[in-house]
């Protein structure tokens, strides 16, 4: 990539406008430097309709968001809502949107060869890419979509060489500097990607320096032919409620195929039984769609030790309660959704908001009618203490009145319910009591509660995991899942597992140090989470961690059995056995 080494560079403006003036140039200069809206009157993207106060500049940026396929085993059921987010502010920036989404493309589960599959997608790619040569491409993705990112950029870069491509996504942030190095990227975004976005394409744009852009790495020409990478630093986060994230777009939707595809593959409740065979759908008539509600995780630096809780930004933001059940109100009318999936990272997490969001529902259902199901993330911890809270006050708990405000499932990452693993992944506040507490209530109220739980984490034992299964029998718990404890960048666990040399172990069966390129291997094999041991951090052998798991799931009924390593190796030999019949028939 070739940026003009200018000093022309935009500046955010710094003085409240008055109420009545038009919006800045760029919706990255709607905020301050510290991430506060400037005027909550500004017009922006909410509904389909509102799109069309926004119209493409003949000079704007041709910019293509590329999805990469992900879960290829399952059929395609959630929009990538980050790229919707940002298609949303380049569409009110005057850029024209392009996507290729190749998640969606394959329409159902990949039932070919890998070779096969990847071939589709170089295919697909070279096909799109051949309609119109773009200004600016962007991918964006998480860390175990590592391998299929390297190979869609590195396409990407064959048919376009001058053309920057752009990485965002949890994969980005995680380790920017790292993907800038291994990739074929030009340039990393770092956190949410609406502010980072709109001043990125506003320098390609007038041809001014990355210099000082803040939320993003890039490659720097040093001379002819050279680089190296500079990191500009996170951009601080938009700010909460009423001060910022309330005057974000709402996902660009009408780009992508929600009507054709996405609504029809449902989530959360509406799969729950089926999530771990295929993804479909038990209810084919009932339609679902995704949104997000707040940003983060309040735990911030005392985050559970297997977690990037930070890759939306280091606080906890939420949206008004008004504002977000606009949204669901909006989205039932024109999807004609029966349920509404919330992917926050932990949404339930302040008790005071979510009574406050069932109370603005409740007054929804009496002023207009509207009703939907919902389902969202919490913490055993948070409605344990809320349960004891409203039984001293003799007041109806969270989860009742968002029962009766429409909610119908609560995921939990239970992970373990021994203290001492409990204690050994920092999850704070979390008890084998209290977890007890959160699940029968849910389960009281909801009729089921939905809870994953991994295996592997440091100090685990037989003794340990049995003390787990002990808790679920007790509360008389099927969890949905069981995964293997694994090493993700930007966690505790991912310094953790480098200094006990679990990373060189998982590339070549010996610990020892990794360097990049080992690293790098690390990624290409991970595959998707939970399906192997990967990073064992217990001093049990491997294979005693993966037979502790598939006691553990067959003695609780766990859903993803069927996607268990044992499973799959016993359907493989099955369908070698067949194939060795036919071959000799």
């Amino acid at each position: 990539m070739t940026v003009t080494n200018t000093s022309s560079t935009t500046s955010t403006i710094l003085v409240k406008p008055d109420r009545a003036s038009l919006p800045p140039e760029r919706f990255y200069q709607r905020f301050d430097p510290m991430g506060e809206i400037l005027n909550p009157d500004w017009q922006r993207i909410t509904t389909e309709e509102s799109e069309h106060l926004f119209q493409p500049r003949s000079e704007g940026l041709h910019l293509l968001l590329i999805n990469p396929p992900i879960r290829e085993w399952s059929y395609p059921n959630i929009m990538p809502i980050g790229q919707g987010y940002v298609a949303a502010v380049a569409a009110m920036d005057g850029h024209h949107v392009d996507i290729l989404d190749l998640n969606a493309e394959r329409k159902q589960p990949v039932k070919i060869a890998p070779e096969q599959f990847s071939k589709w997608v170089e295919d697909t790619i070279t096909q799109k890419l051949s309609q119109k040569k773009p200004d600016i491409i962007a991918i964006g993705g998480i860390i175990t979509q590592y391998k299929r990112i390297k190979e869609i950029s590195r396409l990407c870069k064959q048919v376009y060489p001058d053309v920057p491509v752009a990485l965002g996504g949890g994969i980005a942030s995680a380790m920017p500097d790292f993907m800038t190095a291994k990739l074929s990227v030009d340039i990393v975004m770092q956190g949410e990607g609406e502010l980072t976005i709109s001043e990125l394409l506003h320098r390609l744009e007038i041809g001014a320096s990355l210099k000082g852009l803040q939320g993003v790495a890039y490659r720097e020409e040093i001379r002819s032919g050279e680089w190296k990478v500079r990191n500009n630093g996170w951009r601080p986060s938009v700010q909460r409620l009423q001060k910022g994230m309330d005057y974000l777009p709402w996902p660009m939707r009408s780009l992508w195929p929600v009507d054709e595809l996405y609504k029809q593959n449902p989530v959360g409740h509406l799969n729950w039984r089926s999530k771990w065979i295929d993804g479909k759908t038990a209810e084919p008539s009932q339609y679902s769609i995704s949104m997000i509600a707040s940003r983060g995780c309040p735990y911030g630096a005392k985050a559970c030790d297997y977690c990037f809780a930070t890759y939306l930004g280091k606080s906890y933001r939420l949206r008004s309660p008004r504002e977000v059940v606009d949204e669901m109100e909006y989205l039932k009318q024109r999807y004609e959704v029966a349920y509404i999936h919330f992917l926050d990272d932990l949404m339930l997490a302040d008790s005071r908001w979510a009574r406050k969001l069932c109370e603005e529902l409740r007054e929804r259902r009496k002023r207009t009618g509207f009703e939907v199901m919902w389902g969202g993330t919490c913490r055993t911890n948070i409605v344990a203490d809320d349960v004891l809270r409203s039984r001293k006050k003799n007041e109806p708990t969270m989860l009742e009145e968002a029962y009766d405000a429409g909610m119908r499932q609560v995921g939990y990452g239970v992970e373990t319910a021994s203290p001492k693993i409990l204690q050994s992944i920092d999850k704070s506040g979390q008890t084998p009591e209290k977890i007890e507490i959160a699940i029968e209530e849910t389960k009281r109220v909801m009729g089921y509660a939905d809870c994953s739980f991994m295996i592997g984490s440091p100090g685990e034992t037989r003794e340990t995991v049995q003390e787990t299964v002990d808790v679920c029998r007790k509360v008389g718990l099927q969890p949905e899942v069981f995964f293997f404890t694994t090493a993700y960048p930007a966690t505790s666990f991912w310094q953790l597992a480098l200094d006990k040399g679990l990373i060189r172990k998982a590339v070549t069966g010996e610990k020892g140090t990794a360097d990049d390129d080992i690293i790098e291997q690390y990624f290409l094999r991970l595959g998707e989470q939970g399906e192997a041991v990967r990073t064992n951090f217990s001093d049990l052998p491997d294979e005693e961690i993966e037979e502790l798991s598939w006691w553990a799931i067959n003695e609780l009924k766990a859903q993803n059995k069927i996607r268990h390593p044992k499973t799959v190796s016993q359907q493989e030999r099955k369908s070698a056995v067949v194939g060795a019949t036919k071959a000799d028939l």
